[in-house]
């Protein structure tokens, strides 16, 4: 049992590997004395964290960090973002970075909406490609597509006049020649991540 005691501190602070803390766990469950004897070190834990003044992160460190919390943000779809936008994974997280930068978003066509702008792969050389961001409630202006638009919904939900409800995964398919508008539905502002060869906003909704 002196084994087990030597690890309640790491186990304390989670720093075991998966076989050492299993092992910790099955003798805790069964040793109301080692139980006790955790929950006393956590409490010692606690209040050492509560005595540390806090230390801002170096620009390094804060950035690190930032990338990560991102990547892991959008991870289930930085596949299917590359693959739409003919992209390799890396530049695909590189540009779903630019999600988080606030310099990087400019006016779009309607109030409460903002447009990113990059570049795609060889195979959409000719399309207008980017990110839209339309803020929670707003709708994005009505507009007819010269041809062929692919959405990916990024963040929050879409309710769509002609893909109906897009939520974040869903993709909007629609032809040259239609006609739409969308709502911003999410409990988040609405972002997509789209492709398009051309759009014309100077028309009148039907």
């Amino acid at each position: 049992m002196t084994a087990i005691r030597d690890l309640l501190p790491a186990y304390a602070v989670g720093a075991l590997d998966e076989r050492e803390a299993e092992l910790v766990a099955r003798a805790i469950a069964g040793d109301p004395a080692l139980a006790a004897e955790l929950d006393a070190l956590r409490e010692a834990v606690g209040e050492l964290a509560m005595m540390v003044a806090p230390v801002a992160p170096t620009d390094g460190v804060r950035a690190r960090l930032l990338q990560s919390i991102r990547g892991d943000r959008f991870a289930r779809l930085v596949g299917r973002f590359a693959e739409l936008f003919d992209i390799a994974a890396g530049r695909a997280r590189e540009l779903l970075g630019l999600i988080d930068d606030p310099t990087a978003w400019h006016p779009g066509p309607a109030p409460g909406s903002w447009l990113v702008h990059f570049q795609a792969g060889p195979s959409l050389a000719t399309a207008d490609t980017g990110f839209v961001k339309v803020a929670r409630g707003e709708r994005f202006a009505w507009h007819r597509h010269q041809g062929r638009e692919h959405a990916l919904v990024l963040q929050g939900a879409a309710d769509d006049t002609l893909a109906g409800r897009l939520d974040v995964g869903d993709e909007g398919v629609l032809e040259g020649g239609t006609e739409h508008d969308f709502v911003s539905v999410g409990d988040d502002d609405l972002i997509l991540a789209v492709w398009v060869h051309g759009v014309d906003f100077d028309i009148r909704r039907a």
